[in-house]
């Protein structure tokens, strides 16, 4: 199977870019762009608005980094709870994670310590969760967020069974729990 057009590298935006700042490059480069691609460093419009319909749709997007990095995670992290659209540029309240943790059998039949990096988002402390006054925060970029990695050891108790949910709390202001649900890796 050939692998996908890289649709981060057309609107020239890091993989863990933010929806605002794809759609922002979009903008960009849609102003810029003829609408067929007159040599190989310009892209359509149609590549654009391709690239830029799957990576502002969170699901099509999951899908998208799943078949481009070939293998799909062994951990998926969804927030259960998070600012309204028109509040991103406000500074974020605390949420509880929901993750879905996918293990061998014979790991939840014995139990096993898991060293997971949750990734968080947290207010920038440059521009204290506004994005910037004139220009955008050079630290956030505009966004009022940065992201980072919270280390927390996960504990899976002897004989886990499949869909088993459990709460894991946190020191993390940002990040005060953590819901996971369990899932047995099917053979292949």
């Amino acid at each position: 199977m050939d692998r996908p057009k890289d649709y981060y590298q057309i609107l020239g935006v890091p993989r863990n870019a933010t929806t605002s700042a794809i759609e922002r490059a979009f903008r960009r480069l849609a102003r810029r762009r003829p609408t067929r691609a007159v040599d190989d460093e310009s892209h359509s419009l149609a590549e654009l608005q391709a690239a830029y319909e799957t990576l502002t749709d969170a699901e099509q997007r999951r899908r998208y980094d799943d078949q481009l990095s070939g293998e799909r995670p062994s951990v998926e992290w969804t927030r259960v709870r998070h600012p309204a659209r028109s509040d991103l540029r406000r500074p974020i309240t605390p949420t509880t994670l929901a993750a879905e943790i996918v293990v061998a059998p014979q790991e939840a039949a014995r139990g096993s310590v898991l060293a997971l990096d949750i990734p968080v988002t947290a207010t920038c402390a440059s521009c204290s969760g506004t994005g910037g006054d004139l220009f955008d925060c050079e630290r956030c970029g505009g966004e009022g967020q940065v992201s980072r990695r919270l280390p927390v050891p996960v504990h899976l108790p002897p004989n886990t069974r499949e869909g088993a949910v459990f709460q894991v709390r946190t020191d993390d202001p940002a990040v005060p729990s953590i819901l996971f649900t369990v899932h047995l890796r099917q053979p292949i």
